[in-house]
């Protein structure tokens, strides 16, 4: 085996580490991230309290009416009682049961307003409701989802490690620093295919005798532009 493909079978290993562990990182992320569904909470308690608030109204409203159609019905009984046989005294009765049955009108239309206020709070508080009952429902088939994920490619990183670990074993190594250091300065990447004289990391074109020496199966050679090790494709 050519030391840059004993290197390139090395890189493979750790990309695919590298890969997982960015994997992971993303996944922690989005189980971390719990913005929709506490907006969509926040959302439910205000609909809440506006919905406890109308519906405080409403029952205000029908104690008042309540209260006033008993004076009206006091207002009739004194008025048709006979009891009440003064012409002014009667004329006065009348005048205020008209009085009362108008007003009447008046808190029964604040009433039929606060009904529908309060109803139309009830629907925008079963949809706060709905809303986070699905998003709760979404996330959790999700998180599953996305915690088999994370245990599959955390078992992956294990084994990718052995193999890695029984690679190394059983090869003599002699450029692995020198892999490691252009691999921390290079984003991950120190071994680069050299494909038809090309560099598939930069796209540099590599001279004819840098090309021949990176075939050479005893010698390494580089990217004139990215510094990278190259492997002939």
């Amino acid at each position: 085996m050519s030391r840059s493909k004993t290197l390139y079978q090395i890189q493979e290993f750790d990309s695919r580490i590298d890969n997982a562990l960015k994997r992971i990182q993303e996944i922690n992320v989005i189980l971390s991230d719990k913005k929709e569904l506490n907006d969509a909470i926040t959302k439910q308690l205000e609909s809440e309290n506006l919905l406890k608030s109308k519906n405080k109204s409403l029952s205000s409203t029908e104690i008042v009416v309540s209260d006033h159609s008993i004076k009206i019905d006091q207002n009739q009984k004194k008025l048709y009682s006979g009891a009440v046989t003064n012409p002014k005294e009667l004329e006065d009765l009348q005048q205020e049961s008209e009085s009362l049955n108008k007003y009447l009108a008046v808190l029964e239309e604040r009433q039929l307003e606060a009904m529908l206020e309060m109803e139309e709070a009830k629907k925008e508080f079963d949809a706060a409701s709905v809303k986070v009952a699905n998003i709760e429902s979404k996330m959790e088939k999700e998180h599953t989802e996305l915690i088999l994920e994370k245990e599959n490619l955390e078992s992956a990183i294990i084994d990718t490690k052995a193999k890695k670990e029984s690679f190394l074993s059983s090869h003599d190594i002699p450029d692995l620093q020198t892999y490691q250091e252009i691999r921390k300065s290079s984003g991950g990447i120190a071994i680069t295919l050299m494909i038809s004289n090309s560099c598939s990391s930069c796209g540099a074109n590599i001279p004819s005798a840098i090309a021949q020496e990176a075939r050479s199966p005893g010698k390494l050679a580089y990217c004139p532009t990215c510094r990278r090790i190259l492997h002939p494709g």
